[in-house]
Parts: C-alpha cells; sequence; structure tokens
C-alpha cells in the first residue's frame, strides 16, 4: 500500500480491467403481481371517494357546452 501525504490514510490506485473481466450487477426485487386486484382496488376507490359522479357530471357538462358553442 502507498500512503498519502500525510501518511494516515493508504491511497488507492484502480487500473481498468480487461472487457472481459468485468461484470454487471444485476438487481431485481420480486414484487406481489395480482394487475385485476390492484384495477379492482382502484375502481373501488374511485367509486367509494365520489370521484365517479365528477367524472359523470364532467363528461355531462362538456357535452352541453360543445352543443351550445358547436356552430351549425
Amino acid at each position: 500500500m502507498h500512503s498519502t501525504a500525510s501518511g494516515s490514510e493508504p491511497s488507492l490506485v484502480y487500473l481498468p480491467a480487461s472487457p472481459a473481466l468485468q461484470t454487471e450487477a444485476i438487481v431485481a426485487q420480486v414484487f406481489r403481481q395480482d394487475v385485476l386486484g390492484d384495477i379492482r382496488k382502484g375502481w373501488n376507490n374511485f367509486v367509494e371517494s365520489g370521484q365517479i359522479w365528477a367524472l359523470l357530471i364532467g363528461i355531462v357538462a362538456g357535452y352541453m357546452l360543445k352543443s351550445i358553442t358547436s356552430s351549425h
């Protein structure tokens, strides 16, 4: 080991490895995949929170506004 100018910590020299020696770390995480269950949970929350009514009112109001403002 080589020491630094202060002498307290060793200095390290990294040399590039050849392409044959380079490895890649693959990190994977396993997830519980219940896509339909997640969609059902999201839909139930959408209905229970009352957002479905906001969507329906917005669609009706938008259609009425489009009908009023469109020229024939």
